[in-house]
């Protein structure tokens, strides 16, 4: 029977940058995640691992939330996978709570009430609103990447991710209201991603020189299915200026600067901008229907490196045999000559089983070399 959990796991961080960089050929595949739904870290914490399990904390919550035995079970849980790394989000202390739709969550690890982004309006609509906004006392606290680095085996990294596009959609002002703004308001909506721009530098900045921190992994959903959220240009003027000083900060400090980013990059050519100009080292978040990561190795893979790539539609609807052959293609046509790491196309969500994802986990660990094939 096949065991989710390795007895002895030897994390190489270092090898995975090699192998992200095309440096060094993989000796063995490389797993990298996003992040996990907390209700299937939990399963797998307790499960798998007999922990009690400690709640994470909220995004926007206060510091006293946070117990050192939460990322204590994070580092567990990473390591005991084979992961050469564990993702870590700040947390956001005074930031008033994002404004939400609800509805019941049906997924097989189901939370109760499912959370949708309020998309008609956020917390700034005007300049009295921009003023008012408490920009003084809001900070992105590092105390999860300091709990999380004391506790990292040997060889072992961390990740740091925040988000900037998709926060001011999200949170600050509302996607439908922001696609107005960028017309009617277009210097407020500047002032916006500008001043959330330099909160997520400031954090960036306060973690990028810790010996434990391996890359930033930064997370910013640009796109739909079809094309960008918003036209080439807006992103040129708001938003890749801001990557690209990330990317920058990360690069000064000898990490890597990777991207997840929903959505069509290709339609628009703005996966060229990503690559040439903000100098991603690797791209995360892969859908089949946009572009399948096989053929994105094929056209990119000499460039920047790509992360995860399984589709979550399959991760989550395939039974078992026809999952093992989709893994195994992805794994087979991506991991020769480096640049990859395999996982799921986004995160493990609640509605992925876990059984699917402990067929990604086998079928990562089968893999060989071509020299090494018997």
């Amino acid at each position: 029977m096949f065991n989710l959990l390795l007895d002895h796991p030897e994390p190489n961080f270092a090898a995975l940058e090699l192998v992200l960089k095309g440096e060094q050929e993989p000796r063995r595949v490389h797993l990298v995640e996003l992040g996990f739904d907390e209700e299937v870290l939990q399963v797998i914490n307790e499960r798998y691992l007999s922990r009690p399990w400690i709640p994470l904390p909220p995004w926007f919550g206060s510091t006293e939330s946070l117990q050192p035995a939460c990322f204590e079970n994070l580092v567990a849980i990473y390591h005991s996978l084979g992961h050469d790394f564990v993702p870590i989000w700040p947390v956001w202390p005074e930031h008033p709570t994002p404004r939400r739709r609800f509805t019941e969550d049906t997924a097989q690890l189901n939370r109760g009430q499912r959370a949708w982004v309020e998309v008609n309006s956020g917390h700034i609509a005007s300049w009295e609103d921009f003023e008012r906004f408490p920009w003084d006392k809001i900070r992105g606290d590092p105390a999860p990447a300091k709990f999380v680095a004391k506790n990292l085996p040997s060889g072992m990294k961390m990740t740091v991710t925040s988000t900037l596009f998709e926060h001011v959609g999200e949170n600050l002002v509302g996607y439908a209201r922001l696609f107005y703004m960028l017309h009617d308001e277009p210097e407020l909506v500047a002032r916006i991603f500008d001043s959330w721009g330099q909160k997520v530098y400031d954090f960036y900045e306060s973690v990028v020189g810790m010996d434990e921190l391996g890359a930033i992994f930064h997370a910013d959903d640009l796109g739909y299915r079809t094309s960008t959220m918003v036209s080439p240009h807006i992103l040129r003027q708001l938003v890749f200026p801001w990557l690209r000083r990330f990317a920058e900060l990360a690069h000064q400090h000898g990490k890597m600067f990777w991207l997840h980013s929903c959505g069509n990059l290709y339609q628009s050519g703005v996966i060229e901008d990503l690559i040439r100009d903000v100098q991603i080292d690797a791209l995360h978040s892969f859908q089949d229907t946009i572009l399948p990561v096989t053929d994105f190795k094929t056209r990119y893979g000499d460039r920047v490196a790509a992360l995860g790539g399984l589709d979550v539609d399959k991760l989550s609807r395939l039974d078992e045999a026809s999952l093992r052959r989709y893994i195994r293609d992805v794994v087979e046509r991506c991991t020769p000559g480096g640049r990859f790491a395999l996982g799921s196309g986004n995160t493990v969500t609640n509605y992925i089983p876990v059984e699917s994802y402990s067929i990604v986990v086998e079928e990562a660990r089968g893999w060989q070399p071509p020299h090494r094939a018997m």
